[in-house]
Parts: structure tokens; C-alpha cells; sequence
């Protein structure tokens, strides 16, 4: 990002504790994925964007006491630009994942949305030019054959699965700048950001399809909120402690539990070809991302770094 700058003397620095970074992202999934099962229900309640607002508007109330505590400095920072991109491409994907979740089983939406590896890859080459390892390639068609098996396209393809997959595509640029702002950047500064930029960016569609919900309906929908608030604090957390290499591949831990909550809460059954593609994209992101880890550790052998 061209507004990163090299930390001050004193400047806040990451824990770098691989430990804890673990324990916070396995928390950050199971709040999130629940917040997920609870939109699933309100999103076939009340229009998607009134949910979304809800959940960001709700999580970005629990900041005042933290606000109250820092003040202005608290919030001071020289990277507004990509936090403001961050929250763009969060707050995106996360409109098209409510949108899919409402529209199609839980685990389905969960697992579309969680192809955005084999998306950066995939513009990475076509767009930067970059070379594209054979291992990657191979791997990146295993992916994309799982997502035709879940999304079967015999017949007409469900427009949700599209958006789902769109919410992938946004999530890359979401995670990029995530990890560039955790080098300088404390998580509750972080996911603060997220949370205005992300009300003020849902707000006017809000306004243009609200309808107001009953009192079980926001009892629900503060539920979200808490859930999200919380639980993107501890996923900036998890990113702030540990390295990126071993704390990512956790985040796939959504898929399963996506379908534990989707068959407990839903009585939702995947067929055969949902759960064979799960498997067959769960394994190649395994894979990249360990290829990933064993290049990188290649590199600071070589460097002696």
C-alpha cells in the first residue's frame, strides 16, 4: 500500500506469538461462523443490506468505551487510506456473503466464498503478469473444479453462488490490506476503522430498502453484531500475533463448522457433490498455503534472514 510507512521509534509493533495467534483465530472462527448462521435466518427476514447495516452499526456501538478510554490518539493514524480500502473490500464481500447465505445452503455460501486464493492467483497472473508456479496451477484448477462441483452448473446456476464467489474475488483485496495494516497498526484501531467506514458505507442502501424489525428480529440482529465486533477483534488479533503462513489456514475451519451449524440449526444435508467439492477445495488450499510456507522459508534460509 503507497501510504505504509517504516514504524516510528516507539511505534506499535506485532506480538508475534504463534500460540496465541492459534487460540485467537479459533475463537475469531467459531464467533463468526455462528454470526453467519443468524444472518442466514434474518437475511430470509428483512432485506440484506438492513442486516448488514445492523451488524456493523451494532459492533461499531461496543467501540465507544474504547474510544472514551484512548481518545483522539487512539484512533490517530497515518494509514486511513488502507484502512478505508480494507473496509471497501470487507464490507463488500461481506454484503454478497449475506446475500448468498440467505439464498443458499450455509455450508455452499461458506465454501464459495472462501475460494479467493485461487482468485488472486488466478489475477495475479492475468492482470500483473506474474509467473504462475506449476504446483499453483495445478492446484488452482483442483480448486475451481471443486466450486464446479458444488455449483453444478447442469441447468440454470443459482445467481447466489456468482455473488458468492464475487465475495471471494473482494476478500483477496480484504486480506492484503489487513496483513499490511497489522505491521503498524493495532488490532482494535483496525477493526474500529472497518466498522465506521463499513456503516457509512452500507447506510444509504439501508435507507433505501429499510423496513423495521420486531423486537425478536433486533434481539437477533444484535446478536450479529456482538458476534462480529468481538469476533473480528480477535481475528486481528489472530493476524497481530501469529505468522500469516500458520494462522490462515485456520480461517478453513469455517467450512466444516459452517456445515455443523447448517445441518444443527437448518436441517441442511449437503449432497454428495457439495460435500466432494469441499473436499477437493479445502485440500488445494491446504496445499497453496503450505507451498506457500515451505517457499518462504526457502527464501530466509537462502537470505540467511
Amino acid at each position: 500500500m503507497n501510504d505504509q510507512r517504516a514504524p516510528q521509534p516507539g511505534a506499535y509493533r506485532p506480538k508475534l506469538d504463534n500460540l496465541r495467534g492459534i487460540l485467537w483465530m479459533l475463537a475469531a472462527v467459531t464467533l463468526l461462523t455462528a454470526m453467519f448462521a443468524i444472518i442466514k435466518q434474518m437475511a430470509t427476514e428483512l432485506p440484506f443490506f438492513v442486516v448488514a447495516l445492523m451488524r456493523t452499526s451494532v459492533a461499531l456501538v461496543l467501540f465507544v468505551p474504547w474510544l472514551v478510554r484512548v481518545g483522539p490518539a487512539g484512533i490517530a493514524t497515518r494509514r486511513l487510506k488502507t484502512h478505508f480500502l480494507r473496509a471497501f473490500f470487507g464490507i463488500a464481500s461481506f454484503a454478497c456473503v449475506v446475500y448468498a447465505v440467505g439464498r443458499l445452503m450455509l455450508s455452499d455460501a461458506m465454501v464459495l466464498s472462501f475460494t479467493s486464493p485461487f482468485w488472486s492467483i488466478l489475477l495475479s497472473g492475468l492482470i500483473l503478469g506474474e509467473a504462475i508456479r506449476r504446483d499453483r496451477t495445478f492446484a488452482t484448477i483442483a480448486g475451481f473444479v471443486g466450486v464446479v462441483m458444488i455449483v453444478k452448473p447442469h441447468g440454470q446456476i443459482d445467481h447466489a453462488m456468482l455473488i458468492a464467489l464475487g465475495s471471494a474475488v473482494l476478500t483477496s483485496g480484504a486480506i492484503i490490506s489487513l496483513k499490511s495494516l497489522s505491521r503498524t497498526e493495532p488490532p482494535a484501531r483496525i477493526v474500529f476503522y472497518f466498522f465506521l467506514f463499513g456503516t457509512l458505507f452500507l447506510l444509504p442502501p439501508a435507507i433505501l430498502t429499510w423496513e423495521t424489525p420486531d423486537w425478536r428480529q433486533l434481539g437477533w440482529l444484535v446478536a450479529t453484531g456482538v458476534l462480529g465486533g468481538v469476533g473480528q477483534n480477535f481475528l486481528a488479533r489472530a493476524y497481530d500475533a501469529g505468522e500469516v503462513t500458520i494462522i490462515a489456514p485456520l480461517d478453513f475451519l469455517r467450512m466444516p463448522l459452517a456445515a455443523l451449524f447448517g445441518f444443527a440449526v437448518f436441517a441442511e444435508i449437503p449432497d454428495v457433490w457439495s460435500a466432494a467439492g469441499t473436499a477437493v477445495i479445502i485440500s488445494a488450499l491446504l496445499f497453496i498455503t503450505r507451498r506457500d510456507a515451505v517457499e518462504r522459508r526457502r527464501q530466509r534460509e537462502e537470505t540467511g534472514s
